[in-house]
């Protein structure tokens, strides 16, 4: 397959969206479930719930009208590796500090920790690929349960059906919780929340910027591809691979072969142009703001950027996918896999969370109170 211009341009430009407004709202998809367990703060949780529910209502549409089918949804082989991955993944961007596309914009924004998290990631993307074929594979084969994985959508059912079931559902718990009129303050807040310029403002309410996310990737989905970080980032690293070692290094692999089956040769195409653009637009967001700056991470954070960051890489091809892949593109496409997956990357942010990070704070609490 060759790659015209206009995909790549169409790339640039999601890519850039994405940054922009990743950086303009801090959204990290571990921060969500992190913040909601420890201090039982939401703000980040409520842009989540706000970027599936207008992911489901993007991709029933889209399926809906014609202009995709059931079968552009992305689905993956079903099975316990969706779960391990998920714990895994979990696990590692808690470690680590930032999701997949967390460590992406904050990379952007000068963070030094997160261009070694990501530089990890992209090692443990490459370990993966060489413990693939034949170790990985005989390992992860017998937790498949159905090969092509599984949507929603094959059902005989119309296109939004199902999507507007759950939000009916999720804006009904909504309501229950804060009742109509705190509702619609919220969505009132969320439209009105400009002090300044707000291009030149530091922060925009989240619930708008997942609303605009959830757009955008349904735009993307329809015109071009569903929204994907780490299986771009794998062919990054292999193409880095390739610079340095010959393209038969990747070629000779099983697993990256198959990444690059589709391409002219090993080189970067859309996606990885998007994944590009996507630190470039937080780089401008975060420039206008005035909140750029080049930031060096504590040597006593170095282990956890590293080992989280080879945890993610490793993981997020065991899942497979991250965070972005399987909030947006997998439950906007009502795949089951990454319910799965979703699920998985809970558990695992909860036991780091849980058994990492509270119980040194609690043992400290202890000794205080003895003396």
């Amino acid at each position: 397959m060759s790659f015209t211009i206009d995909f790549f341009i169409l790339a640039a430009v999601f890519g850039f969206l994405y940054g922009f407004l990743l950086q303009k709202a801090d959204f990290c998809f571990v921060a969500s479930v992190r913040d909601w367990i420890s201090v039982k703060d939401t703000r980040i949780m409520n842009g989540v719930l706000v970027l599936i529910a207008t992911s489901l209502l993007g991709w029933g549409i889209a399926l809906a009208t014609g202009m995709k089918s059931a079968a552009d949804v992305w689905t993956v082989p079903l099975g316990g590796a969706n779960l391990l991955g998920g714990i895994l993944f979990g696990i590692g961007m808690t470690w680590a500090g930032g999701c997949g596309s967390g460590t992406l914009y904050r990379a952007g924004m000068g963070y030094v920790q997160f261009w070694i998290v990501l530089a990890a990631a992209l090692a443990g993307n490459l370990l993966f690929a060489f413990i693939y074929d034949p170790w990985a594979k005989n390992a992860i084969e017998p937790l498949t349960v159905l090969d092509g994985g599984y949507t929603l959508y094959d059902w005989p059912l119309p296109a939004l059906v199902i999507p507007i079931v759950i939000v009916v559902l999720m804006v009904g718990i909504a309501v229950y919780l804060h009742g109509f009129k705190g509702f619609l303050q919220g969505i009132k807040e969320s439209l009105t929340d400009w002090e300044r310029n707000p291009f030149r403002q530091s922060h925009w309410d989240i619930r708008l910027v997942a609303f605009l996310i959830g757009v955008i990737a349904t735009i993307q989905f329809v015109a071009m591809s569903n929204v994907g970080i780490t299986g771009p980032e794998t062919r990054i690293a292999g193409v880095a691979l390739a610079q340095l070692f010959g393209d038969d290094v990747v070629l000779g692999n099983t697993y990256l072969n198959a990444l690059f089956a589709e391409f002219p040769r090993v080189g970067l195409g859309p996606e990885e142009t998007l994944v590009i653009f996507l630190v470039i637009g937080s780089m401008a967001a975060s420039m206008l703001s005035g909140s750029f700056k080049i930031r060096k991470p504590r040597l006593s954070r170095l282990p956890a950027a590293i080992g989280g960051g080879l945890l993610m890489g490793v993981s997020s091809r065991i899942a497979p996918g991250c965070n972005i892949a399987n909030v947006i593109t997998g439950i906007g496409g009502l795949s089951l896999s990454s319910v799965i997956v979703l699920i998985g990357m809970i558990i695992g942010i909860v036991i780091v969370v849980a058994f990492v990070f509270k119980m040194p704070l609690m043992l400290f609490q202890r000794e205080e109170a003895r003396g």
